[in-house]
């Protein structure tokens, strides 16, 4: 008759010893885990211009689901091309839930029904407003990594913003050279405004700010005329696109009043919306004031 098979001691304690390091790999793997799901949102959609920028300079591409689509225009956008395959979005509801965001990141004049519905289904959304100067960016740059829980990437930005702006600061006593920037339709900006911080770090006398505008308006072209600035920044359309607004830029009495070699190009991208890259107008607008100021010397 057939008989029990006898008890192998050593054999039972191998297996239990391999089921043990088996749980203890399991748990192992399972920590880093959790660890990785507390280490900020994972899913993070971008429904407004100025957040895109953040997201796209904050965070790695795995962590973002969707930009806005004016995320892609490098027209508008001074990171256009960080964008790759991220998925563009027009700020709908029924393309953002589908998404399952864990954080949404909108402007303050963002489509308000969106903004309201994914609310009302339990997503999380960060609003942030307009910046008019660089300690604002500097506020943006820290709300925003502190929400996305990447600090120390928002103090790399700040830290890399403001050497630049240390670069592009005057260096020593200069009469202070007068700037305006035109935009289609003899749009401008004056003070109060985030071009009139550029301005002020290059050095340089916002020309709008100082004939009273505050905030942003239109002047006549023929005070621009009557009195130039010193420099002009001509910010047409970069894609060559003819308007009537546009054509405003090339009349033949601003021609007269400041020549080419006077007029900079600041691609408005820069400072369109306020981030790191807006440093890199300052850094312009600093070369165009040292041009001017060696040939007057």
């Amino acid at each position: 008759m057939p008989t029990k098979p006898a008890a192998n001691p050593p054999e039972r304690r191998g297996s239990t010893s391999t089921f043990v390091i088996g749980l203890l790999c399991v748990f192992s793997m399972a920590v880093p885990a959790r660890i990785a799901a507390k280490a900020g949102p994972a899913r993070v959609v971008s429904l407004n211009l100025c957040t895109d920028q953040l997201a796209l300079a904050l965070l790695p591409r795995e962590r973002i689901v969707a930009l806005s689509f004016l995320a892609a225009d490098p027209g508008l956008s001074a990171l256009s091309d960080r964008v790759g395959d991220i998925p563009l979005v027009q700020g709908m509801a029924e393309e953002v839930l589908p998404l399952v965001p864990d954080l949404v990141l909108a402007g303050t004049f963002t489509t308000r029904p969106t903004i309201a519905l994914l609310r009302a289904r339990g997503v999380t959304v960060l609003e942030v407003g307009l910046v008019s100067d660089f300690d604002g960016i500097r506020a943006q740059i820290r709300q925003v990594a502190a929400a996305l829980d990447v600090a120390a990437r928002g103090e790399e930005l700040i830290a890399g913003m403001d050497a630049t702006l240390a670069a592009a600061a005057p260096t020593g006593p200069a009469r202070p050279a007068r700037v305006l920037s035109l935009a289609p339709g003899a749009f401008t900006a004056g003070s109060g405004t985030l071009s009139d911080a550029v301005m002020r770090a290059a050095g340089l006398v916002n020309y709008a700010a100082d004939k009273g505008l505050q905030g942003y308006g239109y002047l006549p072209v023929e005070t621009v005329a009557a009195d130039p600035p010193d420099l002009l920044v001509a910010n047409a359309d970069e894609q060559g696109y003819p308007s009537l607004n546009g054509q405003m830029l090339a009349h033949p009495a601003l021609d007269r009043a400041v020549p080419a070699q006077d007029r900079p190009a600041v691609p408005g991208r820069l400072w369109t919306c306020g981030g790191p890259f807006t440093a890199d107008a300052a850094t312009m607008l600093a070369a165009a004031r040292d041009r001017l100021l060696s040939r007057k010397d």
